[in-house]
């Protein structure tokens, strides 16, 4: 299709969380339909691409990145308005700066219950077709009806005749399926509206760009169903950094990839061609997990005993012929035998007690073990990696742009660089190797997205008044370029942006919030437009709203003008 021929030139575009973005004609919090005028305002600005984070059916929880379900959308989404259903709920103005999800969901699904009940003969038809072109929606329905009565517990502690999903799909679908096809009809209209939206983007010359999790909830329809696409007695997360002394430790289950392989890939096939229906193009979210990723015992609080997966390991005999016994390190919380026979050292092992108090002459023994295999392993996950990402490509025409931020090992870097993978630049993290410094905006990656912030971080304003040394900023941003140091917030933001959007990258997208000039409640108080923390509890994250009509901030001609000029000097203009 020429339209996806032509992507890959410079472009600017926009990071929305959907729920955040209200519309004269949404329900509460942001909805499908808040993607025409946010797209209307977008093209008459000259942006090109509007990247949304993760749709996907949260359940009771609330980050996206955590839902019940790899394919279905959550019903939060779905636009009463354009149901034809003219119930509103709100004012004209915006009151607080939190949606309230569950509450949101629940009543949206009591409004679309009545236009069920209404039309139920044809509703319960148009389910039962997009159920037989859809059959993942067959175990999501029957997840979500025993989900919704079991008060969202796990499904390992659901009546054992439930945590067979044969028997559970069987039992809910003869007993409960009038109840069971409402889900799917949900998931009906959430695909129609979708579907138009990417079809009025095409029209208007605007690129949707989605966001594909690699990894899945414990408790979802999908480890449900398929427990052996996982490795259940390990979760993922990453080891201690600077900015972690233990790591993190995410809870998500190791995938299993040995068995996706064997199906060739059909999950994840079937995950991107659902995709496309909606998207242009999508974020492959925390790639490096395509290569490797830091697997952690289930029950494990810490990260501290994680090890890269998948992994050779140190095999017994390679001790014993070192003159060492295993066992021994083992007892000292040095190693840990993660498959018989074979041993994996912990991470910073020799910083412990037990390595500390070792004879130098079992030291040195010992130390070079803990390498032994790093070579071939790289190697190994190098491989494995370019295969995964060559399957995926092949599964769909979507452009795929890899999340590559954090401590991003130089064999992964250059296996995305020789893939032309499109990757990641943060503004505050792209710095020179050697000296520390903010680089310059040529020598930024042309194949990336540069950005100020994401959906993870502090807002630019936040990180421009709070963190980091101000002078360094200033002289970098400012006086570098022989601008003026800013005299307002206003004057601050616009300087990032034009320095963002100056930038080498290919595509410089940015999130809404920073796009906000003139919005006070944004510049002066950015701490409070966050989307997300990580490392706090999910109740206090992805519930944000953006404090004016996105109507109301399309008509800001002045800001318009600032934006429109930006981008049409950076060359980004659509």
């Amino acid at each position: 299709m020429e339209f996806f021929r032509n992507v890959k030139k410079r472009r600017a575009g926009v990071l929305v969380s959907l729920p955040s973005i209200v519309s004269e004609h949404s329900f509460e919090c942001g909805d499908i339909y808040s993607l025409y005028p946010l797209c209307d305002w977008a093209k008459d600005v000259g942006f090109s691409i509007i990247q949304l984070l993760p749709l996907n059916d949260t359940g009771f929880g609330y980050s996206p990145y955590s839902a019940i379900s790899a394919f279905a959308v959550d019903p939060l989404y779905i636009s009463l308005y354009k149901l034809g259903i003219q119930t509103k709920s709100r004012k004209r103005e915006i009151q607080f700066l939190k949606n309230h999800p569950i509450r949101i969901r629940n009543l949206k699904l009591e409004i679309i219950r009545k236009l069920y009940s209404e039309n139920q003969k044809e509703a319960m038809n148009e389910a039962t077709y997009f159920l037989e072109k859809h059959p993942w929606c067959y175990s999501y329905a029957a997840f979500r009806l025993l989900y919704e009565e079991f008060k969202g517990k796990g499904w390992w502690e659901w009546p054992k005749r439930f945590q067979d999903p044969n028997h559970s799909k069987e039992y809910i679908f003869s007993e409960k399926r009038e109840e069971a096809l409402f889900w799917v009809y949900l998931q009906k209209i959430a695909y129609d509206q979708l579907s138009e939206v990417k079809t009025h983007y095409e029209d208007v010359g605007v690129y949707l760009k989605g966001d594909m999790p690699i990894l899945t909830s414990r408790n979802s329809c999908d480890v449900w169903e398929h427990p052996e696409f996982f490795i259940m007695n390990l979760q993922a997360g990453a080891p201690p950094d600077d900015f972690s002394k233990t790591g993190q430790t995410w809870g998500f289950p190791v995938l299993n990839w040995e068995t996706l392989e064997k199906t060739n890939y059909s999950w994840w096939k079937d995950r991107l061609s659902y995709l496309e229906h909606f998207f242009h193009l999508y974020r492959i979210d925390h790639v490096i997990g395509m290569y490797r990723i830091w697997a952690i015992p289930e029950a494990d609080h810490t990260a501290l005993h994680g090890w890269f997966h998948p992994q050779f390991g140190i095999a017994t005999d390679e001790f014993i012929k070192e003159g060492l016994d295993p066992k021994h390190f083992e007892n000292l919380g040095l190693i840990h035998e993660f498959i018989p026979g074979h041993y994996i050292f912990y991470w910073d092992f020799w910083k412990e007690p037990g390595y500390q108090e070792l004879e130098e002459e079992i030291k040195a023994k010992l130390y070079p073990l803990s390498e032994l295999h790093i070579a071939e392993e790289e190697k190994h996950w190098r491989e494995a990696g370019e295969k995964i990402l060559e399957i995926f490509e092949s599964f769909s025409s979507m452009i795929p742009c890899a999340e590559d931020l954090g401590s991003v090992p130089s064999f992964i870097r250059d296996s995305l660089f020789e893939r032309q993978m499109i990757g990641i630049d943060v503004v505050r993290w792209t710095r020179s190797f050697t000296t520390g410094e903010f680089i310059p905006e040529e020598l930024y990656r042309e194949n990336a997205i540069s950005v100020l912030s994401t959906h993870d971080t502090s807002l630019a304003m936040e990180w421009w008044k709070k963190e980091g040394d101000m002078e360094s900023k200033l002289q970098f941003f400012f006086d570098r370029l022989g601008k003026p140091r800013p005299e307002t917030e206003d004057a601050a933001l616009l300087g990032l942006l034009e320095f963002v959007f100056q930038t080498s990258s290919i595509f410089s997208i940015q999130l809404f919030q920073d796009l906000a000039v003139g919005v006070p409640s944004v510049l002066e108080n950015p701490e409070t437009h966050r989307i997300n923390l990580p490392g706090t509890p999910d109740h206090s994250n992805w519930t944000y709203r953006f404090p004016i009509l996105i109507e109301e901030f399309a008509s800001d001609f002045k800001r318009n003008f600032s934006l429109r000029k930006l981008l049409l000097d950076s060359g980004r203009n659509s």
